[in-house]
């Protein structure tokens, strides 16, 4: 008499842990086809990660998953909560930079261009074009996509999920540095923020916040 209510159970998990591994396979397979799909210039670099990056894992979240673009952090609820953990991590950030810049080899290895440093019409542009797109992007697929597609199934393990994927992603290109440190502590910083808000915009609006005061500490320090 119960046998078929356990089968149903088996089943319905069953399927849950397909769907689980089909979206880890897609958001991997947007990851690296973002990584090593050949591009010949800035605009084609651009685009390739406009399309894997963002186009393509909202077309499958909306199509095959039927998600709306608000439960794939595309929102800004939960205000309070993100406001209280906006201000704490930024803060722990700035005083983790402030260490870094005075103990560690942080500052001569973190490097931007004599131009960026000494024209503010430059600095502005490479903040609000070029920084500004590569948090955007970030924070879209692996705080929004990623953290979106597993939160309800791994919980607060979804964290770890999102920044090991980065981590992989820089393991793959080689590009452990100095100069990608922030966007490694970002990971962290940013899956937490939207772990909690169930949004990727406070986390995208508070690392862009905190980038430009640390470029800004360095040109400021170098003078």
């Amino acid at each position: 008499m119960y046998q078929p209510k356990k089968l149903k159970i088996n089943l319905n998990s069953l399927s849950l842990n397909q769907e689980l591994l089909i979206s880890l396979g897609v958001a991997l397979l947007c990851l690296f086809l973002s990584l090593f799909f050949p591009s010949q210039n800035s605009a084609q670099l651009i685009t390739k990660n406009i399309f894997f990056l963002i186009l393509l894992p909202t077309i499958y979240a909306r199509i095959i998953l039927k998600m709306k673009l608000p439960e794939l952090g595309l929102n800004l609820k939960n205000r309070h909560a993100g406001l209280v953990w906006s201000s704490i991590l930024a803060l722990f950030l700035l005083l983790t930079f402030y260490l870094l810049l005075n103990y560690t080899s942080f500052r001569t290895n973190y490097k931007l261009s004599p131009e960026i440093m000494a024209n503010f019409w430059f600095f502005l542009g490479y903040e609000l074009l070029l920084v500004n797109f590569i948090v955007f992007i970030n924070e879209f697929f692996f705080r929004g996509f990623i953290i979106s597609l597993f939160r309800e199934r791994l919980t607060h393990w979804t964290i770890a999920l999102q920044a090991l994927i980065y981590f992989l992603a820089l393991w793959l290109t080689n590009s452990f540095s100095w100069q990608i440190l922030p966007f490694i502590l970002f990971s962290v910083s940013g899956g937490i923020l939207a772990y909690k808000t169930k949004s990727f915009l406070y986390s995208y609006f508070m690392h862009f916040f905190v980038i430009i005061i640390l470029d800004s500490v360095l040109i400021y320090l170098a003078r």
